[in-house]
């Protein structure tokens, strides 16, 4: 298989994974795990859920906190994925903001925290750091949900966790 049909036949994992990363924000509040400590993740401003399949239907949510919209959960009902986000990450005392898209999991429109240098020099490497900072968050997030998604023994029941909380929210 060459590299393009292979990157076109799994695109749907970037898509799984903001679902995943949502469902996790949402039932662990906003905490994850990871091994340089814990940070917190919350969707912000604009969340893009698309249906799969030959017909891209979309919903596009700009609100606050658009996962807690009825709009937002009622596209989850429908089996739509999470197919572009605006996330907020914390973590300590440093706060990001960035869009991810998820066929590709392509960062863009990164807001760093404030930087701490006064010369020029030293922020331009700061800002280098912060930006590589964030990447590294968001692979260890996409590793941890590679994890599970690889492994049917942790999928299975991750996927009906995932189902049951779809359903819960709804009922809400």
């Amino acid at each position: 298989m060459d590299i393009i049909n292979r990157i076109n036949s799994t695109r749907y994992l970037g898509r799984e994974f903001l679902t995943w990363v949502w469902y996790r924000s949402a039932t662990q509040n906003g905490v994850f795990e990871l091994p340089d400590g814990a940070v917190e993740v919350w969707f912000d401003a604009r969340l893009t859920l698309e249906a799969q399949g030959d017909i891209k239907e979309q919903n596009v949510i700009k609100a606050e906190s658009p996962t807690e919209t009825s709009e937002a959960h009622a596209a989850l009902l429908t089996g739509k994925l999470v197919s572009d986000a605006r996330l907020r990450v914390v973590h300590g005392q440093k706060q990001w903001s960035f869009a991810i898209k998820g066929n590709t999991l392509g960062i863009s429109g990164v807001k760093i925290p404030a930087l701490l240098s006064r010369e020029d020099d030293d922020q331009l490497y700061e800002r280098f750091m912060l930006v590589e900072e964030i990447e590294d968050m968001v692979t260890a997030l996409y590793r941890q949900f590679m994890e599970i998604r690889l492994d049917n023994d942790l999928w299975a029941p991750e996927i009906q966790a995932i189902r049951t909380w779809v359903h819960e929210v709804d009922a809400d």
